[in-house]
């Protein structure tokens, strides 16, 4: 015998409450009474100077004892193990969005549902499954069990999904499930439109290869430009198969814009441009017109805002470099101030001070600074100064990303101050003496990256990584509208940037499916199946940023309907021999029903004073 869940033997000692319940000596009360007659047998307990009694074997002891073992077993979930079991299969169900082609009819997905329902139909009364989906990250569905019902109820419950699948980590999975459950000895069966290149040498391995080499095309990409008050749009077409024409209609928040004609040689993918755009629109799609086998891929979308600006406050004497370098944030409004001359107005989601720092910092916006003083609010601490040599990248910084594409190697620094990393913080660069010489931090929702330098002390400007350094703080401190941060694809997890001030973070789906954040810590958003746009707004305290991004399908992935050419070997999986996998079986409703009826016995014997 073994258990599920061994924890659940712990039950076993409120064993020692009851039986304590019944030594520890009855309190009495001084009664006059006629005779004492009757109370020769218990006048040993009465003369009793020990707050305990003898225990005495008793119906109602034995009973609650055995209630306590019964319930102490429905917890663990004890079972039966043995040889001579059945089979045990593992179904490895595709649900990626590829599996929604209708070159298999009525499509891949109903084609290996119905293959997998037949397994579960011949299964023998010992035979055990587990179905496992390949969803982008494997999840199991079912199992191990051998309720024909129950396995059929939960297959035809699988939907494939809007983007990728992960079928090698679904195999392995569930090559550990079938080690785990029947000692390698069972069978995996696959139900999908290809077989990876890395599984297919696995002897246990069936494969149902539910595919008709179908032919698609897709709308890869739609991006726009605004100027002079109207939109141009961009998009491409792939086509993959045979040489085709398509026609394809562009909408403007729904209304019919223009229709073209296109000509797609096989296999390859077409540039189509289109203009004069109302630039009042806030979305646009292209579609292809005509049906294909798969329908998911015809439409493209993008979302467009208009209205996005950040708020940014630069305090310096002159820094042409450092300007240029914001300036190329197109949705970023600078406004400039002298060191002698810092303005009190607040509302900036963002302020860079180069060579001096307010007395009072602002809470109102992110924070960039060079050469910062002492500030005992942030727990920042500056003592003198030091000559830096040899610059280079921390490697166990937090903050990896903000460092992407940049080579500190040939930095080149007169003097910068010395300063400690106070507690939030961690250095993204440093000399050969492990002085920081940038750092970035967070302190009570205030994002902060201090340069320890300034930039006129360095040749740092004239590098040609500048730029990209302060494009990688800034999509920090004040990310772009995510609309603009390139294409989210169906399924993939989605960081929710907060700006300064921000409370709650709403994002709601195509669907109207609402879901509320809490903006700190950086929420993330794991629903994106749906295709469409999304909206997210974030609250402040006196004001609400509002944005838009669209979803789209991984076309580079899942478009191509043809078959991958993976020979797979013959008969693979087909001809192992099947030994019989352990006997198993779960007693713990056994124990439960007999838990039930146990109680009924004790309530009746209390109750008639046996």
């Amino acid at each position: 015998m073994a258990f599920n869940n061994p924890w659940g033997l712990l039950a076993l000692l409120l064993i020692i409450p009851i039986i304590l319940l019944y030594i520890l000596k009855k309190q009495h009360e001084d009664r006059v009474i006629s005779s004492t007659m009757l109370w020769q047998q218990v006048l040993r307990d009465l003369q009793a100077t020990r707050p305990w009694q003898r225990l005495r074997t008793r119906l109602l002891l034995i009973l609650q004892i055995l209630a306590v073992f019964l319930f102490s077993m429905s917890l663990a979930r004890p079972t039966l193990q043995g040889s001579g079991g059945g089979i045990h299969y593992v179904a490895v169900v595709d649900t990626s969005a590829r599996m929604q082609a209708t070159d298999v009819k009525p499509s891949r997905m109903e084609a290996a549902r119905t293959a997998l329902l037949d397994l579960i139909q011949n299964m023998r009364v010992r035979d055990t499954m587990t179905i496992v989906q390949a969803d982008r990250q494997p999840v199991v569905l079912a199992g191990p069990s051998s309720d024909k019902n129950v396995l059929k109820q939960i297959s035809n419950k699988i939907q494939p999904s809007n983007g990728v699948s992960n079928l090698s980590s679904a195999v392995q999975l569930a090559q550990t499930l079938l080690q785990d459950q029947s000692g390698n000895s069972g069978q995996i069966h696959i139900y999908s439109d290809h077989a990876p290149a890395d599984t297919i040498n696995h002897g246990n391995l069936l494969y149902h290869i539910v595919s008709g080499n179908g032919q698609n095309a897709a709308i890869t990409h739609v991006g726009y430009e605004i100027k002079d008050g109207s939109i141009t749009v961009l998009s491409r077409v792939a086509n993959y198969g045979d040489q085709r024409n398509v026609t394809l209609e562009l909408r403007a928040d729904g209304v019919l814009q223009n229709i073209k004609e296109v000509s797609l040689p096989a296999g390859e993918e077409v540039p189509v441009y289109w203009s004069d755009i109302p630039g009042t629109a806030r979305e646009i799609s292209v579609t292809i017109s005509a049906k294909d086998d798969l329908l998911l891929d015809n439409t493209g979308l993008a979302a467009i805002n208009k209205d996005y600006q950040v708020k940014a406050l630069l305090i310096t004497q002159r820094n042409v470099f450092l300007e240029r370098a914001i300036s190329l944030r197109s949705d970023i409004e600078l406004l400039k101030a002298n060191p002698e001359d810092i303005p009190e107005t607040t509302g900036f989601q963002l302020y860079i001070y180069d060579g001096v720092l307010p007395e009072v910092l602002p809470e109102d916006g992110h924070l960039i600074a060079f050469a910062p003083a002492s500030k005992e609010e942030i727990g920042l601490t500056v003592e003198g100064e030091i000559i830096p040599q040899d610059a280079s990248i921390n490697n166990e910084t937090l903050y990896p990303d903000l460092l992407q594409y940049i080579k500190p190697e040939g930095y080149q620094i007169a003097k910068a101050v010395k300063m400690n990393v106070p507690e939030g913080f961690t250095v993204l660069l440093q000399d050969k003496s492990n002085n920081p010489l940038l750092i970035a931090g967070e302190h009570k929702g205030q994002k902060m990256a201090l340069f320890s330098f300034s930039l006129h002390e360095s040749n740092l400007p004239l590098k040609a990584d500048f730029p990209i350094l302060i494009q990688n703080l800034l999509n920090w401190l004040v990310p772009p509208d995510i609309s603009l941060a390139g294409q989210v694809f169906a399924g993939e997890t989605l960081p929710l940037y907060s700006f300064p001030g921000v409370s709650r973070i709403n994002v709601t789906t195509p669907a109207g499916k609402e879901y509320s954040f809490d903006a700190y810590p950086m929420p993330v958003l794991y629903d994106t199946n749906e295709i469409g746009i999304y909206e997210i707004s974030q609250q402040a305290d006196n004001k609400t940023y509002t944005g838009r991004f669209a979803v789209s399908v991984p076309t580079h992935v899942i478009s191509d309907l043809r078959a991958n050419n993976v020979s797979i070997p013959n008969g693979s999986g087909a001809d192992l021999p099947l030994a019989a996998s352990p006997f198993r079986r779960d007693i713990w409703a056994i124990a439960g029903w007999a838990l039930l009826l146990l109680l009924l016995i004790e309530w009746w014997v209390y109750h008639h004073g046996i």
